[in-house]
C-alpha cells in the first residue's frame, strides 16, 4: 500500500544530499508539492498518481536547484558553488587563519585537547619504541632470513620435551650432508669461570664457546682483530670493549693473554665493537670452540649424539625452502641416531627472529636474552586505549561546543556557507589540534622515554635515528586522529538548521542520539579496566614473592668458587665456613635454583617396564638440605655417616615418586640416565626449582660425579655489613687464592620476574595517565554541561536550592555514567586478567573487593573532577545568571 506521508519524507532525505538545495529551499519545495498533490486528488486521482504527477510537473530537480541558487545570489555566475572544485588551495591559510582564532578563543578545550592528545602521543612513542625494539630483534645480522636455530623435541613419549639445544656433533653433520646448509655455528655458554690478567682476578658468567664460523653468520663487528681468523686457533678469545677496558685499560689487547680458571692460557685474538643493536645472544667473552673440553665428572665427549646441552644456528642457503629442508632430517636423524630416535624426536628449524619472543624450551640458558609476546599485545592495547580516550574527549568536547558554535554556523549558512565547506573548517581545525599535538609529542618523546626508563630500570630510549620512521609514522597517525575525532562534531554541526539554530533549538529531541553519553562511558570503563587490571598485576606478583617457595630462601647467601677445587676442599672449606659466628649452616649445591638444571631419562631397575621417564636433576652435598630448610616427608637427606651416600644415595621429589607410582619409595633402585645408580634415600616435600610461571616437576637429587661451584650459607639475622666482612675474612681464611664472589639467593630469585615488574610498573603508569586524561575531559564535559543550564541554575537559587542540592543535580548523571562504566569493564577485566594469569603456575585469588576497589577510585576521581565546577556554579549570585533574561 502507498504510503504518501513515507514516500515524501524519503524524498526529502535525497534533496538534502544535493547540495543545489539549502534547508529553506526544501522546505518551499515540499509546501508546493503538498498543494499539488491535493490540487491533483480533488481531480479524482489517488495519492500515488497525485505524488507521480507533481513531481513529473515540478521538472528536473537539478534544473530547480539552478533556478534557487540564482534567486541567492546578487550576480549569476556561469556554474555555482557546489559544482566547482572542492579544494581550492589559496584558501588554506585562510582555514588555518580562521582555525587558530577559533582555538584562541576557547582555551580551555584547545588546552585539554592538546594535552590529552600529546599525552597519549607520547605514550604511544615510547610504546612503539618498546615494541620495536622487542620485534626487531637479531634482525640487523646480515641474511637474518636465511639464519635459524636448531630445536630438538621428544615425541611419544610421557613428559616429552622440546629443547633449544642439539648434540655437539649435530651441525658438522648436518652441514656435510645437505648442500642446501652454508654455515653452522655451536654455541654453549659455560658455568662461570675465573679469569685472571695479572694481578686481576675476577668471576665471569658472560663466557661461550663458538665455531670459528661465529663472526661470519653473525654481524658482531670487531673493534681490532681480524673476524675471518679470530676464532680459529685453539684457546683463542674475542672479548667485548668493556672487558677489553676492564683488564687491560688503555692498552692494546691484541695478542696479550688470560688465564682461564687458573689453568689455561688464552689469547686475546678479537675486540668487539659496542653492540648497540638488539640481539638474544648476551656474552662477554667468546673462546674458539676447539678449546671446549667436557667439565671433569661428564660420562660424555663432542662427539655424543646424546649430549643435547649445546645451541646450534645454520644458515640456509638463498633460495632454500626451510620445511622441505627440515622434512629430510628424520632420515638424518635415524642414520645418525637409531631407528627409535629417528621416529621419537623432531628436529626443528627455528627462524631466527623467532627465537627472543619464543624461548620458553628446555635446557634455554639463562644467558640468553627472552621476551614475552604477551607483554607486547598488552601494551599496544595500552597504547590504543590512551588515544581512544584521546579521541572521546575530542569528540565529547567539540559536540558540547556546538552550543556556542551553533549560532555561528547559522548566520554562515544564512550568509551562503555550504555544508562541505563547514565540515572543511571544523575538520581542519581537529586536523590543527592533532598535528600540533604530533609535534609536541615527538618534541618530548625523548626526555619522557628516559623518565620510563629509570623508572623500569631498563633501556628503551628514544633516539635520534628512531625519527625517520617516528616523524612520517606519527604525522600519518595524527591525521588520521584528527579526521576521526572530528569527524563526528562537523557533521554534526554543519547539519544545524539555521532557522532553528538562531532560536536556540540546536537538537531534534525526538531524534537526538547523545554519543557525548556513550563517550563518557567508554573512557570510564577503560580507566576502570586499567585500574582493576594493575591491582590484579600488583596482587600476583606480590603473590609470587611472598610465596612460601618449599625452602627458606631469606637470610641465604651464595657464595661462588672455582668447581673442581670447591669440590676438592669442600669438607675443609664448609667446616671453616661454619665456624664463623654469623653462620648457621652450610651446603653444597648445584645449580641456583632458578630453573637452570639438567633434564635426563630416569630409570626405575624395580619396575617391570625399561622406559625411562625424563626428569629434572640437581646435584646436592652434605649439609645441602639443612641449609635450605627442606623438609622430608620419607627418609632423610645425604649423611656424611652413611659412607654410601656420597655413591649411591638418591632423593626424589614428591612429584617424582608420585611418577613411578610408589608410595613408599625407599630403597627403591634408580638409574639416572648414564650418569650413576643408587637407591632412594628419602623423599622431600615438593619445592620450587624453577619459576613460579612452571608447575613443580619431577626432580632427581643425588651428589654427582661432577663438580659444583656453589656454596649455600644460612646467616643468622643481623647487621650485613657486619656479617658479610666476617664472611669475606673467614673466606680469605679458607680459601686465600680464589677471590670471594657472593650473592643474595632471594635478590636472585627476584631476578626471575623482573619482566612481570616491569610490565606491572608500566601498566601501572600509563593507567595514571589514562586516569588523567579521562578526568580532564570530564571536567571540560561538565564546564559546558554547566554553561548550558546558566539560567536553570539560577531559577533553582531564586526558589530555594542549595548548593550541595544544585551540585548533586549537575554531577548525579555523570557519576551515574561511570557507575555503568564499572559494570561495563568489571566482567572485561575478569577475562582478560584470567588469560594473563595463564602464565603462572600458581595463582593468588582475585577477591571482589578488588573490582570494588577499582571502581570506588573511578567514581571517587570523577566526583572531584566536578565537584569544583559543580559547586563553584552553585554558588554563583542567581543576579548573574538570570541578567541576559
Amino acid at each position: 500500500m502507498f504510503d504518501l506521508e513515507k514516500t515524501i519524507k524519503e524524498w526529502k532525505r535525497k534533496l538534502r544530499k544535493n547540495p543545489a538545495y539549502e534547508d529553506g529551499d526544501i522546505e518551499e519545495l515540499e509546501s508546493h508539492l503538498l498543494d499539488e498533490i491535493e490540487h491533483l486528488k480533488e481531480d479524482g486521482l489517488s495519492n500515488e498518481e497525485a505524488f507521480l504527477k507533481a513531481i513529473e510537473e515540478m521538472g528536473e530537480l537539478e534544473s530547480v536547484g539552478s533556478e534557487f541558487y540564482k534567486t541567492r545570489t546578487k550576480k549569476n555566475r556561469p556554474t555555482p558553488l557546489w559544482q566547482h572544485k572542492k579544494w581550492i588551495p589559496i584558501l588554506l591559510p585562510n582555514y588555518i587563519k580562521i582555525g587558530l582564532r577559533n582555538l584562541n578563543h576557547d582555551r580551555g578545550n584547545t588546552f585539554i585537547n592538546i594535552f590529552g592528545l600529546t599525552t597519549a602521543l607520547i605514550c604511544c612513542i615510547v610504546i612503539f619504541t618498546y615494541v620495536k625494539q622487542e620485534l626487531t630483534f637479531d634482525r640487523f645480522h646480515e641474511n637474518s632470513d636465511q639464519i635459524y636455530r636448531l630445536t630438538f623435541q621428544e615425541i611419544n613419549r610421557p613428559g616429552a620435551r622440546h629443547f633449544a639445544t642439539t648434540s655437539p656433533p649435530m651441525g658438522p653433520a648436518l652441514l656435510e650432508t645437505y648442500p642446501e646448509i652454508e654455515e653452522v655455528v655451536r654455541f654453549r655458554f659455560v658455568d662461570s669461570n675465573i679469569l685472571q690478567h695479572q694481578d686481576q682476578q675476577f668471576y665471569e658468567y658472560g663466557v661461550a664457546y663458538a665455531d670459528p664460523s661465529f663472526l661470519k653468520m653473525f654481524n658482531f663487528p670487531l673493534e681490532k682483530g681480524n673476524a675471518i681468523t679470530a676464532l680459529n686457533d685453539i684457546n683463542s678469545v674475542i672479548l667485548t670493549s668493556e672487558m677489553a677496558e676492564k683488564y687491560f685499560g688503555e692498552e692494546n689487547p691484541i695478542g696479550k693473554s688470560l688465564t682461564l680458571d687458573n689453568i689455561t692460557t688464552l689469547t686475546v685474538t678479537g675486540v668487539l665493537a659496542p653492540i648497540k643493536q638488539n640481539t638474544h645472544l648476551h656474552f662477554d667473552f667468546i673462546i674458539s670452540f676447539q678449546s671446549f673440553s667436557p667439565p671433569p665428572g661428564y660420562p660424555v665427549t663432542v662427539e655424543s649424539w646424546g649430549w643435547v646441552s649445546f645451541y646450534t644456528y645454520v644458515r640456509l642457503r638463498e633460495g632454500t625452502n626451510p620445511d622441505e629442508l627440515q622434512a629430510k632430517f628424520k632420515d638424518f636423524l635415524v642414520i645418525n641416531m637409531g631407528e627409535d630416535v629417528g621416529e621419537n624426536r623432531i628436529l626443528h628449524l627455528q627462524p631466527l627472529s623467532e627465537v627472543y619472543l619464543n624461548s620458553d624450551l628446555r635446557n634455554a640458558s639463562t644467558h640468553l636474552l627472552t621476551g614475552n609476546r604477551g607483554y607486547i599485545w598488552a601494551m599496544s592495547a595500552v597504547a590504543a586505549f590512551l588515544l581512544l580516550i584521546a579521541c572521546f574527549n575530542f569528540m565529547n568536547l567539540s559536540t558540547a561546543q556546538s552550543i556556542r558554535r551553533g549560532k555561528e554556523v547559522g548566520v554562515r549558512k544564512t550568509l551562503g556557507a555550504q555544508r562541505s565547506g563547514l565540515i572543511r573548517q571544523f575538520l581542519g581545525e581537529s586536523i590543527l589540534i592533532a598535528l600540533l599535538s604530533a609535534l609536541l609529542a615527538i618534541i618530548f618523546s625523548i626526555p619522557f622515554s628516559k623518565f620510563v626508563s629509570s623508572l623500569l630500570g631498563m633501556e628503551f630510549i628514544v633516539r635520534l635515528e628512531d625519527f625517520k620512521f617516528i616523524i612520517p609514522i606519527f604525522f600519518v597517525i595524527g591525521l588520521g586522529l584528527g579526521m576521526i575525532s572530528g569527524l563526528y562534531p562537523a557533521l554534526v554541526m554543519s547539519a544545524f538548521k539555521p532557522v532553528k539554530v538562531l532560536k536556540g533549538h540546536f537538537f531534534n529531541k525526538k531524534t537526538r542520539f547523545d554519543i557525548r553519553t556513550v563517550l563518557v562511558v567508554a573512557q570510564f570503563t577503560i580507566a576502570i579496566l586499567l585500574i582493576a587490571g594493575s591491582f590484579i598485576i600488583r596482587q600476583q606478583i606480590q603473590f609470587i614473592q611472598e610465596r612460601n617457595l618449599g625452602f627458606e630462601q631469606d637470610q641465604l647467601i651464595v657464595l661462588h668458587m672455582d668447581g673442581q677445587e670447591l669440590t676438592r676442599r669442600y669438607d675443609l672449606i664448609r667446616q671453616q665456613i661454619e665456624s664463623n659466628p654469623h653462620v648457621i649452616s652450610a651446603g653444597m649445591g648445584g645449580g641456583l635454583l632458578d630453573g637452570d638444571n639438567g633434564s635426563v631419562p630416569i630409570f626405575s631397575r624395580d619396575a617391570e617396564d625399561n622406559e625411562g621417564y625424563p626428569m629434572n636433576i640437581y646435584g646436592a652435598h652434605f649439609g645441602f638440605f639443612e641449609t635450605m630448610g627442606i623438609e622430608f616427608i620419607q627418609g632423610r637427606g645425604f649423611d656424611e655417616s652413611y659412607s654410601t651416600d656420597s655413591v649411591s644415595g638418591i632423593v626424589l621429589n614428591e612429584a617424582a615418586a608420585k611418577i613411578f607410582g610408589w608410595e613408599n619409595p625407599l630403597g627403591k633402585h634408580i638409574q639416572v640416565d648414564q650418569i650413576t645408580e643408587g637407591q632412594v634415600i628419602g623423599v622431600t616435600k615438593n619445592f620450587n626449582f624453577a619459576s613460579l610461571h612452571r608447575e613443580i616437576q619431577p626432580l632427581v637429587m643425588f651428589i654427582p660425579p661432577t663438580n659444583m661451584e656453589n656454596l649455600f650459607v644460612r646467616v643468622r639475622a643481623g647487621t650485613f655489613s657486619d656479617m658479610l666482612t666476617s664472611l669475606e675474612q673467614t673466606w680469605e681464611e679458607a680459601v686465600p687464592d680464589f677471590p670471594f664472589h657472593f650473592r643474595f639467593l632471594d635478590e636472585h630469585l627476584d631476578e626471575m620476574y623482573q619482566a612481570d615488574q616491569r610490565f606491572f610498573k608500566l601498566v601501572t603508569a600509563f593507567t595514571v595517565l589514562t586516569i588523567l586524561i579521562a578526568c580532564l575531559g570530564l571536567y571540560g564535559l561538565i564546564s559546558h554541561f554547566i554553561l548550558q543550564r546558566t539560567k536553570e541554575i539560577g531559577i533553582r537559587k531564586v526558589l530555594g536550592a542549595t548548593a550541595l542540592q544544585i551540585a548533586f543535580l549537575l554531577s548525579k548523571k555523570f557519576i551515574l555514567l561511570v557507575a555503568i562504566a564499572n559494570f561495563i569493564a568489571w566482567p572485561i577485566t575478569w577475562h582478560l586478567m584470567k588469560s594473563w594469569m595463564q602464565n603462572f603456575a600458581y595463582q593468588t585469588d582475585t577477591n571482589f573487593l578488588i573490582y570494588l576497589l577499582s571502581g570506588l577510585i573511578a567514581l571517587t576521581v570523577a566526583w572531584l573532577t566536578m565537584s569544583y565546577k559543580s559547586i563553584k556554579a552553585a554558588l554563583i549570585n542567581p543576579i548573574y545568571s538570570l541578567r541576559n533574561e
